[in-house]
């Protein structure tokens, strides 16, 4: 498996954070809310330990919203809610605490589709950005079941055998305390390719 060295993993981090930082003043703005993110984390993994990994901070039955990406490195950027968390989340959107819990139901996918491709946009954007590179971005798609279902339908890349790129950030909603993770997915051969634009972009700094 093929392994970024730390000052990689810290600069990738970094970028992380700087894309993340402009979706969450998205979001903000839309719950009307303050943002609160966490430090980023950057793995090399197998696919299933991937999967144990995604699945000891969302939980077993998760909500999902993914959009693939391909260009200078590729892979698969997916939005992850707790099930229970997704609902609410949807409240602080509409900003309607009295909505019934079948309407809000009926609302549930389309709203958070929407916000999945608010903030994944922002975030993958904002990388192509920093290395002046053109990502180009497929329509995001929902889904909900088990963690392990979910991640193994929606991820794109054959991945199992070779290992994977995990990148993860945590946001959490200050005052209605929603959590979701922001999830990075890319296997080898676009580890490969990210890496060299990492020491194009940093001047083999890194």
């Amino acid at each position: 498996m093929i392994e970024l060295s730390e000052l990689q993993k810290d600069a990738l981090g970094e970028l992380l954070n700087i894309g993340m930082g402009r979706a969450s003043a998205s979001l903000s703005e839309m719950v009307g809310e303050e943002v609160e993110l966490s430090v980023p984390k950057v793995d090399t993994l197998s696919q299933e330990e991937a999967i144990e990994r995604i699945k000891g901070l969302v939980g077993d039955n998760i909500t999902a919203v993914k959009e693939s990406f391909k260009g200078a490195f590729w892979g698969d950027a997916l939005l992850l809610f707790p099930e229970e968390h997704s609902l609410e989340l949807v409240r602080a959107l509409i900003k309607d605490d009295t909505l019934p819990l079948d309407m809000l139901s009926e609302m549930e996918q389309e709203a958070l589709t929407e916000v999945g491709n608010i903030i994944l946009n922002a975030c993958l954007g904002s990388l192509a950005n920093i290395f002046q590179e053109n990502l180009e971005f497929a329509l995001p798609q929902y889904s909900q079941g088990s963690c392990e279902d979910v991640i193994k339908s929606n991820t794109s890349s054959e991945t199992s055998s070779e290992g994977v790129l995990l990148l993860q950030m945590n946001f959490a909603l200050q005052k209605t305390k929603v959590s979701g993770y922001l999830t990075l997915i890319m296997d080898v051969a676009s580890m490969h390719a990210l890496s060299k634009q990492l020491s194009k972009y940093f001047g083999g700094a890194v």
